[in-house]
């Protein structure tokens, strides 16, 4: 028996479909989704529309990631806290492009679950970790070794970190299948994990495919999203383009400008002049490319 794991698509339906397609090809049917479905990248019905048919036609096991959190937290608290802005200006554009069918599709997902296949033997699933959808998972790490001693089963199957890998600790197995939609690593690739079962075990495979990253980027600029959060998108554009994470360090620099230049740095109240400066000493242009260094002079 084989199963798809996909994660962390991030509402680039152009990466899910070709995953998609490729599994189809190879006769899955089958598939576990590891969350963070929406924000960050545009048009995030698109993903929807095609979650909606993986869950009509095709057996399915969905749980919820830290990005639907945020949007149902978002609901719940009353549409208060989001404005336009890289600070949180995609999660803004993402929510106000999503229905209530799917604020409740999300809030019905489990955080966690144990996947029984008919004649396989169990695993669990979790987006960042069993615990918390926004807990970090890495290889050695000691919260990681704690979490696989915990395991009821042999193995677990996390995403959230974007980082396609595999390891094990006192004969649990954990694997990642990296990133559909802002995958790192691999050069930008999208990836994704196939799970192979015999009965008495499971084996994975991690994939990595080239999918139309132009027309993604053309639609980064029609839907609007740059204009709602600049900086934000451009970093995201540069991941997708290189493979390489820098959100966390763009933002944690905006944040220390903007505390340096006014006294406080209050999310998401970071003025966007804070984020451009940031993001240019990153040598990061706005549509996400890298701006090259001017030749020295010749003595």
């Amino acid at each position: 028996m084989d199963l798809a794991v996909f994660s962390d698509i991030h509402s680039n339906h152009i990466a899910l479909q070709t995953c998609f397609d490729y599994c189809v090809s190879r006769g899955i049917t089958r598939f576990v989704m590891l969350g963070d479905y929406v924000t960050d990248c545009p048009y995030p019905e698109k993903t929807m529309e095609i979650l909606y048919m993986l869950r009509q036609y095709f057996t399915c096991h969905f749980i919820r990631g830290n990005r639907e959190q945020y949007l149902l937290d978002y609901r719940k608290k009353g549409e208060k806290g989001w404005k336009n802005g890289s600070a949180s200006g995609a999660l803004l554009y993402t929510y106000e492009n999503l229905t209530v069918r799917d604020l409740n599709f999300f809030d019905v997902m489990p955080t966690t679950a144990e996947v029984k296949e008919q004649g396989m033997v169990p695993f669990e699933i979790c987006h960042g970790s069993p615990a918390s959808v926004s807990e970090l998972m890495f290889r050695d790490k000691r919260n990681t070794r704690k979490i696989l001693t915990q395991l009821k089963t042999e193995y677990l199957l996390h995403g959230h970190n974007h980082i396609q890998e595999a390891y094990e600790y006192r004969g649990k197995r954990c694997w990642n299948p990296g990133s559909i939609g802002i995958p790192w690593e691999h050069g930008g690739k999208t990836q994704f994990m196939i799970l192979h079962g015999d009965g008495e075990s499971w084996e994975y495979e991690h994939v990595q495919l080239e999918y139309d990253r132009e027309a993604l980027f053309k639609e980064f600029e029609e839907s609007g999203i740059m204009e709602r959060a600049p900086a934000w998108c451009a970093l995201t554009m540069h991941t997708l383009r290189t493979g390489v994470d820098l959100n966390e360090t763009v933002m944690l620099r905006a944040m220390q400008l903007c505390k340096e230049e006014r006294g406080e740095a209050k999310w998401p109240d970071i003025p966007e002049i804070f984020w451009a400066f940031a993001l240019r000493e990153r040598r990061i242009d706005l549509n996400g490319r890298d701006i090259p260094v001017p030749p020295r002079k010749s003595d």
